[in-house]
């Protein structure tokens, strides 16, 4: 489901990598849930800030993982099907853009990454 609270809202991006960066996220959240669950992609403004969050009612993970494993390059979960990079890639990506990415997850409830980027005057 896509939740769209706010328009017109421009930040200074590559479109196609920023794009890439969602759409990670996106496919993250459907390997991490099962056909009966739910995805939503939100996205609000918040005071100068744009706000994108990929939520699901996936497996979710605990602190430990998030802490020492999600961000961690070449690190994957997926076998020989992922590289491990994705997540460390949209981290670095979002950084680079003076941005922030937030993850909130339980496990056996879902997780929601939450993308915060300074919204750009340019239109």
């Amino acid at each position: 489901r896509l939740d769209c609270q706010a328009a017109g809202i421009h930040i200074n991006a590559d479109v196609d990598r920023f794009g890439a960066i969602i759409g990670h996220l996106i496919r993250n959240a459907q390997d991490a849930t099962e056909d009966d669950g739910r995805i939503i992609v939100r996205l609000f403004k918040c005071a100068d800030h744009a706000d994108i969050e990929v939520q699901d009612t996936g497996c979710g993970m605990d602190k430990a993982f998030i802490k020492e494993r999600l961000f961690r390059p070449f690190d994957s979960t997926k076998g020989k099907t992922g590289m491990g990079i994705g997540v460390y890639e949209a981290q670095d990506y979002i950084h680079k853009l003076g941005g922030d990415l937030e993850v909130i997850s339980r496990v056996g409830e879902g997780t929601t990454f939450r993308v915060r980027l300074q919204i750009s005057d340019a239109s």
